[in-house]
């Protein structure tokens, strides 16, 4: 499969590294008789990479020697495209194993607007998208996550969906299917039933979620884990060699929310609140960076700022990774719980985002929706960030929630007009960047049962919101309404969705959560065909009517549920504009939320020693995949991850002192990249063999010595490259020799060049320095930098036909970076 996918797949793909595999931190296990678990998550990689919960899950199982647990994501429609034209199977990123060899698949859905993905992955592993249909050669299809708290819209594809905390359950399933390795599936799915708590298998169900069977629980109770035990997180998390949606260490110090939001389907689903504690916390936090390299650390929760002593803990982090320029960063946060030693501490290092969630304009709607935020809370959290030294502020919003009026919607107007008037009584140009969020009605919410805005009312909400704002340094933001509106749909949907999800699939819709993406006609086709009529599914549900999910209890009952809906309908909590009201937070108990009060402790500014290291690096096949950026954001996390003394710039956002030499295309290997690293103290050998050490396998340093005085930069200074091609990797039906010689006598090549906005004509002669075919190798000297430029894949499409594009089959090698000077003289890249 590997070779297959390297002549055939990764050369034309996109992102190729979304597909390779290869990180620092993965598992790769034999199979013997290991049950083979797949875990799919089936968004781009650069999204389900930074969910905590795969990190957890694939070390907890891969822990265990009974079973083996690789990663899939879903395919991006370019690489769909490649592989079916090509009859590639979907496959696992560790192995490359194709899918429908596992035992199992497990999915993590997050939220609705994935559906169709999960059925594309299926179709692509050449599964049966309806569970009916699948034999015993297939494997079992699971799912859990957020949005299975609704199992009914899946239905018909997924054969087990658990539902709850996975850090148990997940192996517990895993143990069924390795002592019932010769049974049947149907075998394996009733006895995962029997000896699973939390399981449903929709197969064991009439169409009215009925059990036909009497080991079939009546109603679903979610898995809750009591305690956050240490040994659910990794001591070697995965380390993207890519870009991903979140740059850094995900910390997790709480589970559950202490608040009540009505809106929230994360709080129900997610109680009681579990703490984790601050030693817990700390240990995790150091090894995993000494593992990991990040340059950042998010105190990951549902509401951060109320993990009790936030403050303590924030400060204690601070000082511990100060001096590893190591920042602090915080999801949304409560205003009310925001305190100067609070920002203090996450700014020690570098100031990042800040968010604060009003999520409606005024007082009366926010306690309507149970989350009693005062206006001059806001404002007095908007007043620290900006005397802290903010000069971005981001501001979360909801439109369409029950009751809202064209008032509510002036006051988010309002409030944002103050924040600003706020920030400019502080030095600096402020911005408030605005995300407006349309309302989506959720499962296990007290307004579960209210009316969905469409989206043509919605979109006038919102522009209502932006015609009326009079700040110029605002920025507003907000997703497609009609993909908001189809998330209601589908969360709210039975076992009628499953035929529309499947329709929208075979009409091509595909990462329906990306605007680029999303295809509101097919949806509104699908919907049309099975006889779905829309006019009538966002209205209010009647109370007494049976809703889809009513099997799946979470905690409170539909009943507890509905008597805080009518409560909050009949207002009997009379709203009071009082500037010290605050709401009674949920399932505290004798637990204390919100800040203490502690002072960071100054910063060390002694003037270091400076010096400079150039380091001669390489790496293998296992990394050709990374563009430039992704080797530079791996050198420095193995720099950080050696300790080495590496000087920062000064300022609000410091930075390694680092330059690295001319970048190396992608799809290469190479024994020629270079880097200089400036140290705060002089160089010792040991600081060298601690980053060989830390570099991960397939990265290797070749060469390494100081560098004496002030120097151009390695890309200013370096002028030749030379590359090669190993013959069995090229082309046979070419006469090379010929063509060779052919390009050696031109006076002048001229290639096209595609640039942002204009096609240009380049003569690449002057360039080409040396080209020979010896010791059954193609070898090519390119200029690079001053004097002109030439690109392998342009010579390699001059020497063999096509775009170049091809270029990346033939597994092409840079041997050599050096410069010469005006006499002629070769200068080798670590003496410049």
């Amino acid at each position: 499969m590997r070779e297959l996918l390297e002549q055939k797949f990764f050369p034309f793909v996109i992102k190729p590294g979304r597909y390779a595999g290869g990180e620092p931190g993965q598992t790769v296990k034999f199979p013997d008789s290991r049950v083979k678990y797949l875990h799919a998550f089936p968004d781009k990689y650069e999204l389900g990479q930074s969910y905590l919960g795969l990190q957890s899950l694939y070390h907890i199982i891969n822990s265990d020697d009974r079973f083996l647990c690789e990663r899939v994501f879903a395919i991006d429609r370019d690489a769909e495209e490649i592989m079916r034209r090509e009859n590639i199977a979907l496959f696992s990123l560790e192995s490359f194993r194709p899918a429908a060899e596992f035992d199992a698949i497990g999915f993590t859905l997050t939220y609705e607007l994935v559906y169709t993905n999960l059925l594309a992955m299926l179709d692509l592993a050449r599964i049966p998208i309806r569970a009916g249909d699948r034999t015993d050669e297939h494997p079992l299809i699971m799912a859990g996550g957020p949005a299975v708290y609704n199992p009914e819209p899946l239905a018909d594809f997924v054969d087990i969906f658990f539902i709850g905390d996975a850090e148990q359950g997940l192996p517990e399933m895993l143990t069924v299917l390795h002592e019932m390795r010769d049974n049947s599936r149907s075998e394996k799915i009733a006895e995962i039933v029997r000896r699973v708590e939390s399981v449903y298998a929709p197969s064991l169900y009439d169409e009215h979620r009925k059990p036909l069977y009497d080991f079939a629980p009546k109603t679903i109770t979610p898995r809750v884990e009591q305690e956050l035990k240490p040994d659910y997180y990794p001591v070697h998390p995965i380390v993207p060699l890519i870009e991903t949606v979140h740059g850094h260490l995900a910390i997790e110090i709480m589970r559950g929310c202490p608040q009540g939001c009505r809106f929230c389907q994360a709080g129900p689903i997610y109680r009681p609140v579990r703490l984790r504690s601050h030693q817990d916390i700390i240990e995790q936090t150091e090894v995993q960076l000494r593992n990991s390299g990040y340059d950042e650390i998010s105190l990951v929760s549902l509401s951060s700022s109320d993990y009790p002593d936030i403050e303590k803990l924030a400060m204690a982090l601070a000082r511990r990774l100060d001096n590893q320029k190591v920042s602090i960063s915080l999801p949304s946060l409560r205003p009310g719980t925001i305190s100067p030693q609070l920002l203090d501490a996450v700014r020690r290092v570098r100031k990042g985002g800040l968010t604060i969630s009003p999520e409606a304009g005024t007082e009366r709607l926010r306690t309507f929706i149970r989350k009693e935020i005062t206006d001059a809370a806001i404002l007095d959290s908007a007043r620290i960030a900006f005397e802290r030294g903010w000069t971005t502020i981001k501001l979360y919003f909801m439109v369409g929630l029950p009751t809202e009026t064209d008032e509510d919607l002036l006051g988010i107007v309002s409030l944002i007009k103050r924040i600003y008037d706020v920030g400019y009584k502080f030095p600096g140009r402020k911005t408030i960047n605005v995300t407006l969020s349309p309302f989506v009605p959720k499962p296990h919410t007290p307004f579960q049962w209210d009316e969905m805005i469409g989206p043509e009312e919605m979109l006038r909400r919102i522009k209502f919101v932006k015609r009326h704002n009079r700040v110029n340094q605002v920025n507003f933001k907000y997703p497609q309404v009609e993909t908001s509106f189809l998330q209601g749909l589908l969360g709210r949907g039975g076992r009628e969705m499953n035929n529309v999800i499947a329709s929208a699939f075979h009409k091509g819709c595909r990462f329906d959560g990306w605007s680029e993406d999303y295809r509101n006609e097919l949806w509104l086709e699908s919907f049309t065909e099975n006889g779905i009529d829309l006019r009538g599914k966002p209205k209010a549900i009647s109370f007494d009517g049976l809703l889809p999910w009513s099997h799946v209890s979470k905690g409170v009952s539909a009943e507890q549920l509905l008597k805080e809906r009518k409560r909050t309908s009949l207002h009997l909590k009379e709203f009071e504009a009082h500037p010290s009201h605050q709401d009674e937070p949920a399932d505290t108990g004798s637990q204390e939320y919100g800040r203490g009060k502690k002072k960071v402790a100054a910063r060390n500014t002694t003037a270091p020693t400076r010096n400079t290291v150039r380091i001669r690096w390489g790496k293998d096949a296992r990394f050709r995949y990374m563009s430039h950026l992704d080797n530079l954001r791996a050198i420095e996390r193995a720099i950080r991850r050696s300790r080495m003394p590496v000087l920062y710039s000064q300022g609000y956002n410091p930075t390694m002192k680092l330059s690295f030499g001319p970048p190396l295309p992608l799809g290469f290997t190479s024994e020629a990249e270079f880097v200089d690293i400036v140290l705060e103290s002089n160089l010792m050998s040991y600081m060298v063999d601690n980053l060989r050490q830390a570099l991960p396998e397939g990265m290797s340093i070749i060469d390494a010595k100081s560098v004496i005085g002030k120097a151009k930069s390695l890309s200013a200074s370096l002028n030749r490259a030379r590359y090669r091609v190993a013959a069995n990797n090229l082309p046979k039906d070419i006469d090379l020799e010929r063509n060779i010689v052919r390009i050696l006598e031109a006076d002048s090549l001229m290639v096209e060049r595609v640039g942002k906005n204009q096609v240009t004509s380049t003569d690449i002669r002057p360039a080409i320095y040396d080209l020979s075919f010896k010791d059954e190798s193609l070898s090519m000297t390119l200029g690079i930098g001053e004097g002109g430029f030439a690109r392998p894949s342009e010579v390699m499409a001059l020497l063999f036909g096509g775009t170049g594009h091809e270029h990346l089959t033939y597994q092409m090698h840079r041997s050599d970076l050096y410069r010469v000077d005006q006499r002629g003289e070769q200068i080798p890249a670590m003496d410049v």
